[in-house]
């Protein structure tokens, strides 16, 4: 498999799914949360409320692993992409507008709770007042199909949002 091709299944992968599972570890206490994201090449740009145990961690410490994943019945049908990186908190003008508009492009819903979020009630209000854009950027996107045989997965390096050098055995 050419990188190429493998770079075309993981982006296809992440537009097929709306949620990734981000673990962080904040002292010596692991976490995990899911959150909707939307696909910025392979960055998946996502909010969260700055409080969040999860943002708290990734302020403290930015390395992160992730996943995105089907809910599939048997264990042959399971694919899905295992990731690390690093998330951090979108800064400027220009990055937020950006990452704006990737999210509301893939969930037009949003715009209603970000422009008018008392209108659907004043808690929604409060929590959406305190939310902020994050990237999560990975540096390692590794592709598992147990389609192709038990534990068959093909890595995909990153560097600077950009894949590089060729796909691997994982």
């Amino acid at each position: 498999m050419t990188r190429e091709d493998l770079e075309r299944i993981v982006i296809e992968f992440m537009n097929s799914f709306t949620t990734v599972n981000l673990a962080c570890v904040q002292g010596e206490e692991p976490w995990a949360a899911a959150v909707y994201y939307a696909r910025q090449g392979f960055d998946l740009i996502f909010f969260s409320s700055p409080g969040s145990r999860h943002s708290t961690a990734f302020s403290e410490n930015a390395r992160a692993a992730a996943t995105i994943h089907g809910d599939y019945k048997g264990w042959r049908e399971i694919k899905g992409l295992q990731m690390e990186g690093t998330v951090e908190r979108i800064k400027g003008v220009r990055a937020q507008a950006r990452a704006l508009a990737t999210y509301l492009k893939r969930y037009p819903f949003a715009r209603e709770f970000l422009s008018h979020p008392s209108a659907l009630s004043p808690s929604v209000a409060l929590k959406m007042a305190k939310v902020a854009l994050y990237r999560f950027r990975p540096t390692t996107i590794l592709y598992m199909d147990n389609e192709q045989g038990f534990g068959t997965r093909r890595k995909l390096n990153i560097e600077n949002g950009k894949a590089v050098g060729d796909a691997d055995l994982g």
